[in-house]
């Protein structure tokens, strides 16, 4: 059933019904409630947060949004009073109270401020990738499919700049797409000598164990109560941080893939006290969210329970959790940070290889919104290396690994940018495919300290030097996934799956 509201939006499969909320005189007043929460997208100002409407208006302040505005933002609940609309809030899957709708970011389309494509023959961009998010005149997010644009792709065959209108009601946008004008761009030779490599291994066949007894349906996906210590060749790995199985509401409740944040995390970055998580509803999507949570001010175990913390404590985490909007991401393994942005390449991992050009996605960490989007390449004449796992260690720097699976073995790229221009070189080569069994890489972080590469596959983790020598092989035999690797000063972070748990170790 669709309910066609008065700004003409239909909002499929939340089902209106007649709800009750009590005003603060304790009357009873209807109030529209949503089977399913629509998400909502936070302004730029801040409101108080109240306890209770009523027809009158608003009684109860007792927080800010301010504390909330990064989070997953969803609601089930409007009504329209004396002194404006009201929407009940629920900030990373749990209850806060009602704010007036002029807190929402409405009627708006935020993309990236600009687009550059390395000139390719066999590529084009898709105007959409380009969306941050896009809101209804209640401040509603609605899906990208549903905006006009004035051209639906870019072809990056020609040098020149196009550009892109994006409408959906009374919301706006633009943003100027250029195609690069040299077009020899990442056509680089891969001639180095490939080192020994490790003896291979095999991993486990079948399914894989959860982080304790308790993470199944069974028992209620319930909390980790004590951490965890890894050991293998050397290197310690020690629980860093137990991550809430969604940070919204639940796979019932979240209404759309926009709403539902989690449950499957594909790939990390830590910078400082900085830890992002790439999350998705399935392992087969090609968008989600990343989620940035600040190590110093959220603890190892409770934001497991984010929904049930002591109110102070919530407030607390949910002013250093913040949440992206739903946006392409790739397979969320080939990504970085530096001090004020994330980078990930939104590549397609499906395809094993391919002449497409690849995006990398700047992500401000103050809003956590696009900023920038490049594509590039790397093609050894024309012979191309498209990239599945990769990592940034500043602004300007990328590296790559490439799996050439013809002749078995890796090969390791630097990826430099200057200006909008990225310049490939290949920096090393290890000989064989590591895991016999075609295992996929589920890790990748350069050191840039010590100049060399972590590479993960299941449980397995490989150290590489720079130019591709062997050094080391860690197995920590808990039949758990690496879900994504990350060097930061002196500590190697590793993400295990099921549930997410952050782990680091002392490099050595």
């Amino acid at each position: 059933m669709k309910i066609k509201l008065k700004s003409n939006i239909l909002i499929a499969s939340a089902v209106i019904a007649v709800g009750l909320s009590v005003g603060s005189n304790g009357a009873t007043t209807q109030a529209k409630s949503y089977r399913q929460a629509v998400t909502k997208i936070a302004g730029d100002n801040n409101y108080a947060v109240y306890h209770h409407v009523s027809k009158s208006g608003p009684s109860g302040k007792f927080t800010s949004t301010k504390y909330f505005k990064h989070g997953q933002i969803q609601s089930k609940q409007s009504l329209s009073t004396k002194k404006g609309k009201f929407w009940k809030i629920i900030v990373d899957g749990r209850n806060v109270g009602w704010v007036n709708e002029n807190f929402f970011a409405k009627n708006e389309i935020s993309v990236a401020k600009n687009v550059s494509l390395v000139q390719n023959d066999d590529s084009t961009f898709k105007a959409r990738d380009a969306i941050n998010y896009v809101t209804d005149s209640s401040g509603t997010t609605v899906d990208v499919s549903k905006v006009d644009v004035s051209k639906a792709s870019v072809s990056s065959k020609t040098p020149g700049k196009t550009t892109i209108d994006y409408q959906y009601g009374k919301a706006k946008a633009s943003v100027d797409v250029t195609v690069r004008s040299d077009k020899s761009e990442g056509i680089v030779r891969a001639g180095l000598t490939p080192k020994n490599g490790p003896k291979e291994v095999s991993t486990w066949k079948g399914s894989s164990k959860s982080s304790s007894r308790n993470w199944n349906a069974a028992h209620h996906y319930t909390s980790e109560t004590s951490s965890n210590t890894f050991r293998s060749n050397g290197l310690t790995l020690k629980t860093k941080l137990f991550q809430p199985r969604f940070v919204s509401l639940g796979y019932h409740e979240a209404g759309d893939k926009m709403g539902q944040v989690g449950v499957i995390p594909e790939g990390i970055s830590v910078n400082g006290s900085d830890f992002t998580v790439a999350l998705f509803n399935s392992s087969r999507d090609q968008k989600g969210h990343l989620v940035t949570y600040d190590l110093n001010h959220v603890g190892k175990y409770a934001a497991q329970n984010l929904a049930n913390l002591k109110w102070s404590t919530f407030k607390k985490y949910a002013s250093h959790i913040k949440v992206s909007p739903y946006i392409k991401l790739g397979h969320g393994q080939a990504i970085g940070s530096s001090a004020n942005y994330i980078y990930v390449i939104a590549n397609n991992n499906t395809t094993s290889n391919s002449n497409d050009s690849e995006e990398i996605l700047q992500i401000r960490k103050s809003d956590m919104k696009i900023n920038q989007i490049w594509t590039f390449r790397i093609s050894n004449g024309g012979n191309p290396r498209y990239i599945h796992n990769a990592t940034f260690v500043d602004d300007n720097t990328m590296y790559c690994l490439f799996h050439n699976g013809g002749n078995g073995y890796y090969e390791y790229w630097k990826v430099t940018r200057n200006g909008d221009t990225w310049t490939p070189e290949e920096v090393g080569a290890t000989k064989g495919n590591f895991v016999s069994n075609h295992s996929p890489v589920q890790g990748f972080t350069y050191d840039a300290n010590h100049k060399q590469f972590y590479v993960g596959f299941n449980d397995y983790i490989f150290k590489i030097a720079q130019d591709g020598t062997y050094q080391k092989t860690y197995h920590f035999n808990v039949k758990r996934e690496i879900e994504g690797l990350s060097a930061s000063g002196n500590k190697l972070y590793v993400e295990f799956a099921q549930r997410g748990e952050l782990t680091a170790g002392k490099i050595n």
